[in-house]
């Protein structure tokens, strides 16, 4: 089917089928690698996110318990409960209560109590003298707080006074031994603070929930849908985090897939277990993938239109180029049936050193050549017919001439003057056709020296098409040895990402330096207080430094992915010289194969015109051998009757042989100019 269309047709379909093939295998490749790709991205973005904010609620919490920790070591508080008697010490542990209170930011309150949870100082002075717990209860704190030897951390719990939630904390006040109890100080700031800094980290159009769990109690601490907080937990994702967590504590973070009425959802944890509480991040599956489809979607648009953009382009590229190949088609397929014509539009390659060129100025010489040998054949023609004509006449005559000899020896006698006149007329006239034989075999051999240097181009552009096609296989080769070195080096860039996870590593170990020098200031008291702001901005710095780290990491992430799309790039622009230019070199080969044949039959017919012409040379040489005879005899002729009667039987089978070199001559005429009549101009 496809060998039965243009060239140009052949070529854009094949080309466009090719590209299908290509950018169908691309797609599929590439969908495959990226999807996975973007969609462990999604995840480990998930679970980043998912990090830095439980990172943060540690932070948040350490920084609180460490205000409260500082306020357990403070004087005033400590030489109070040595000697709870003392009015001045009272009110000054009252006064610092409250200073330090002030200075405390979104905190419910802030006491001091005996052992037994009497409160002796607080923010608030109309809680003095109230006993926070009794029985049961106060022995559980007080354990918790022996066991502890330190700060105890009750966990995100609902106060009783305002109905909010708060992080409940109780830290033990010692004596100098560092042992003995004296009383213990307690307090807790509002989560509303910690929630809007949650907030804070989530970017606009992220599609992550997440919520805060007491797993213990198995209820919410915090959550998008505030009706939802302090409630139990129903939801079956986090209820399978908390059976999980309950069956794998030393595991801290994990990753989960389950359905609810047909959607799949994607659930990530992170779990802490000092406070026994986790913060999970919940996602539709088709929401954190909608970048991965969108990108596959944008994908196979891309493909589509770079589809249409190559066939498009082949197309005009196709049939611009092989344009002067249908003047060239039209030329050759004219002189197929023999008609001798120029198009014009060739002209213009004419002596060009395209391969193009070369073919037009190789037809147009031919062309040349061939009017040549029509017009030199018509003459050749023409003169056979004249020659054959005066033969004709001379026959006649000769006829003549035999019956009157036959008649009266001595009417023989009498005219053989006139017979050797006649004679010597017929020898004139195959003279001048042995010149003319003579001339049309020097055009025939023209003729054939034109068509085998002709065809001498013709394999020369053969040659040469086949070095380039060498030549190019060589580049496109070296071009893809080239293209693959630079991406080698590209992927250098990688070295950026393990530089960045080193600087979160510095980061994190900058906030555990900030986190000790802060504790050191509070035990300080007054004296740490400058060291305490210093520590705080150091810790400010780190958390920038680690922003900024992560935001390489992304910055990496991107450039690998751009590294991959312009991989693929250059790799379709090999596939399209291998595929394309190699085929159209193959092609041009095939077509001055093609050039070659038809010159071969064209020299063909040249050969079948000199083998007529020897016949012709022959036949003429006869008549002249037997001339000559007649003309080395005419003295016997007058001597002898019988001799005369023998020459005039030698004269009547002469002039039959005439007769038949005559017949033989037309037939030549007849044949050159059926030749020359397949010529049409």
């Amino acid at each position: 089917m496809i060998k039965n269309m243009k060239m140009k047709t052949a070529l854009t379909i094949v080309i466009s089928f090719f590209s299908i093939l290509c950018l169908s295998f691309l797609y599929v490749t590439t969908q495959s690698g990226m999807t996975r790709l973007m969609k462990t991205s999604a995840k480990e973005k998930m679970k980043t996110s998912l990090n830095s904010q439980a990172a943060l609620v540690d932070e948040y919490v350490a920084h609180q318990e460490d205000l409260l920790k500082k306020y357990s070591i403070s004087p005033e508080v400590v030489d109070y409960l040595k000697d709870l008697n003392n009015v001045s010490k009272k009110e000054k542990a009252q006064a610092f209560t409250e200073k330090y209170y002030a200075g405390l930011d979104n905190w419910e309150g802030l006491y001091v109590a005996e052992w037994n949870t009497h409160i002796i100082a607080h923010s608030n002075k109309k809680v003095i003298g109230m006993y926070t717990r009794k029985g049961d209860s106060l022995k559980q704190l007080q354990n918790a707080m022996t066991k502890e030897n330190g700060l105890y951390d009750a966990g995100i719990i609902i106060s009783p006074a305002s109905g909010k939630l708060i992080l409940s904390m109780y830290c033990p006040v010692f004596d100098a031994d560092g042992t003995t109890i004296l009383g213990y100080v307690g307090g807790g700031p509002f989560m509303e603070k910690l929630e809007g800094m949650l907030d804070k980290t989530k970017s606009k159009n992220e599609c992550v929930q997440y919520s805060m769990i007491n797993v213990a109690s198995k209820m919410y601490i915090f959550d998008k849908n505030k009706s939802l907080i302090t409630k139990e937990v129903k939801d079956k994702g986090i209820a399978d985090v908390i059976l999980h967590i309950g069956q794998n504590k030393e595991k801290t973070s994990d990753f989960f897939i389950y359905k609810i009425k047909k959607k799949a959802y994607v659930l990530s944890y992170n779990y802490n277990e000092e406070h026994d509480w986790a913060v999970v991040a919940r996602a539709n599956e088709k929401e954190l993938y909608a970048d991965v489809y969108k990108t596959m979607h944008e994908l196979a648009m891309i493909c589509v239109i770079s589809f249409l953009l190559i066939a498009l382009l082949s197309w005009v590229f196709i049939h611009g180029y092989t344009k002067p190949l249908d003047y060239v088609t039209k030329d050759l397929l004219a002189l197929k049936s023999l008609r001798i014509s120029k198009d014009p539009r060739l002209q213009k390659y004419l002596n060009a050193n395209s391969e193009v060129g070369q073919i037009a100025t190789a037809l147009d010489s031919l062309n040349d050549s061939f009017e040549y040998i029509v017009t030199k054949l018509e003459k050749c023609s023409d003169s056979l017919n004249s020659s054959a004509e005066n033969m004709s006449d001379s026959s006649e005559i000769l006829m003549q001439c035999v019956g009157e000899n036959a008649a009266t020896t001595e009417q023989f006698a009498k005219h053989t003057d006139t017979i050797n006149q006649t004679v010597e007329q017929v020898d004139a006239g195959i003279s001048e056709i042995s010149a003319v034989v003579s001339d049309v075999e020097g055009k025939i051999r023209i003729g054939n020296e034109k068509s085998s240097e002709l065809m001498k181009k013709v394999l020369d552009m053969r040659d040469i098409a086949s070095t380039s096609l060498e030549n190019a296989n060589i580049k496109i080769e070296e071009n893809h040895q080239s293209i693959q070195k630079a991406i080698v080096n590209l992927q250098s860039l990688t070295q950026i990402d393990e530089m960045a996870e080193q600087i979160l590593s510095i980061t994190n170990q900058t906030n555990l330096l900030s986190l000790n020098a802060s504790i050191e200031a509070a035990r300080a008291g007054e004296a740490g207080r400058g060291f305490s702001i210093v520590a705080d901005e150091i810790g400010n710095l780190a958390n920038i430094s680690r922003d900024t780290a992560t935001a390489i990491q992304e910055i990496c992430e991107d450039t690998k992915h751009n590294i991959t799309m312009v991989e693929s790039c250059f790799d379709n622009i090999i596939a399209f010289m291998e595929n394309d230019i190699k085929s159209q070199f193959k092609d041009f080969v095939v077509a001055t194969n093609e050039y070659n044949d038809s010159i071969t039959q064209i020299q063909k017919i040249i050969r079948e015109m000199s083998e007529c012409s020897d016949a012709f040379v022959k036949a003429v040489t006869d008549i002249q051998s037997q001339i000559d005879q007649v003309q080395k005899n005419p003295e016997e002729f007058r001597n002898s009757t019988e001799h005369v009667l023998e020459k005039v039987e030698q004269t009547r089978k002469m002039t039959q042989n005439l007769a038949q070199i005559v017949q033989d001559n037309e037939e030549n005429a007849i044949s050159i100019r059926e030749i020359i009549n397949r010529f049409s101009k």
